[in-house]
């Protein structure tokens, strides 16, 4: 009953950074031990229908609320401290439901908290990328970020490897018309790595922005270019470029919504 007694919790972030659109981001004062706030989108406007909850770990309490039109949200009263709070939109894209986190305005706004006497307020703002501070930022999977992550894998099908120190660039370029998940244009992206030990099979671009993506990759070492074919699949072969790709949704989690490429590597073959 110690949980009854903590309360419905409802889902609450920290405060996100101050809005650029006309909502005011104070609004009226939380009374004593709740927590209220608002959640704004990428433009600063608000959002309604995002799902808000709180969570304490050591009463095994939580509850969700939900935003209204004006994107404001207010939780039940919280007794006792170590409250954490998170956000959580749904957004359909491509013909999928993803569970998308909102973010929140300082590192420390993601620790838990107790509203007191003086209450809380808790805002929150949809981020396209960046870090969660508090998931691990973690080289070999999707965590710790709000945008998606990809894994490439030095090896084709004859396990021929493109040679260490080349220099590898990834660019993504959006399709026609392609938009990320708040409808804003989507824009070309390159990241790069380059090649280690022949131990060291797979590399890892994280964050990176959801939209519907032509991939296509490029080596250089000592002044020559060469273009890197791509498979998803060796028994597919290689081809010059991943046609429309974009993140699946993975399930609800703490995570950003997209799932992760800890199964699903991007195998690389160096043309000669």
């Amino acid at each position: 009953m110690l949980a009854v007694a903590c309360l419905s919790l409802t889902a609450c972030d920290t405060e996100t950074p101050s809005p650029t659109g006309t909502t005011d981001p104070a609004g009226p004062k939380p009374e004593p031990h709740t927590v209220t706030g608002i959640v704004v989108d990428t433009n600063g406007q608000p959002m309604a229908g995002v799902k808000v909850r709180a969570d304490n770990s050591t009463l095994y309490g939580s509850a969700e609320v939900t935003t209204g039109a004006d994107g404001r949200y207010t939780l039940p009263r919280l007794e006792i401290g170590g409250w954490k709070v998170y956000a959580w939109k749904e957004v359909s894209y491509k013909g999928h439901v993803y569970q998308l986190r909102m973010g929140m305005n300082t590192v420390a706004d993601y620790n838990a908290f107790s509203p007191g006497e003086s209450g809380a307020v808790k805002n929150f703002k949809w981020l396209l990328s960046g870090t969660i501070p508090d998931r691990p930022q973690q080289a070999h999977s999707s965590s710790g970020y709000f945008g998606g992550a990809l894994r490439f894998a030095n090896m084709d099908q004859n396990f021929a490897f493109i040679p260490r120190g080349t220099e590898v660039t990834i660019t993504f370029t959006p399709v026609a018309g392609a938009k990320h998940f708040d409808g804003s244009a989507a824009q070309v992206i390159r990241k790069t790595f380059t090649i280690g030990e022949s131990s060291q099979i797979n590399y890892w671009l994280p964050d990176i922005p959801q939209a519907e993506y032509r991939i296509t990759a490029e080596s250089s070492l000592n002044g020559v270019r060469r273009t890197v074919l791509l498979t998803e699949s060796l028994s597919r072969g290689f081809a010059p470029a991943i046609e429309n790709f974009y993140f699946l949704p993975a399930s609800r989690s703490y995570e950003s919504g997209l799932l992760g490429p800890e199964n699903t590597p991007f195998f690389m073959q160096q043309q000669q």
